[in-house]
């Protein structure tokens, strides 16, 4: 008897995966760069081009009724009085101060 073998081949839809991966992203990509550098108002069709005036004048301001503010005499506040010395020392790391050599005593013979 002769034995029969049976190859199977199941294709895993690896390369058809990744084709339509790339594709995906080529379309994200797209679309991102057509909205990023004007999008929609950058396709012009058949209309004429738009007239704004930028240099349209500016309105006048409304006029202030005749009304007087009340009058508030509040005190300025007074300046705290802080006493800084003329001469500050900021060394902290310095060698203590030697004392004072004593005075010779007596004659100068």
């Amino acid at each position: 008897m002769a034995d029969h073998v049976v190859v199977d081949r199941n294709d895993s839809g690896v390369g058809s995966g990744m084709v339509l991966g790339i594709v995906a992203v080529l379309l994200v990509l797209v679309v991102a760069l057509f909205f990023m550098f004007g999008g929609p108002g950058r396709i012009s069709g058949t209309a004429a081009p738009s007239q704004t005036n930028i240099n349209a004048p500016a309105q006048s301001a409304p006029s202030a009724p005749n009304v007087s503010a009340p009058q508030v005499n509040v005190p300025a506040p007074s300046a705290p009085q802080i006493n800084v010395p003329g001469q500050v020392d900021v060394n902290v790391n310095r060698a203590p101060a030697q004392a004072p050599a004593a005075p010779s005593s007596g004659s100068g013979s």
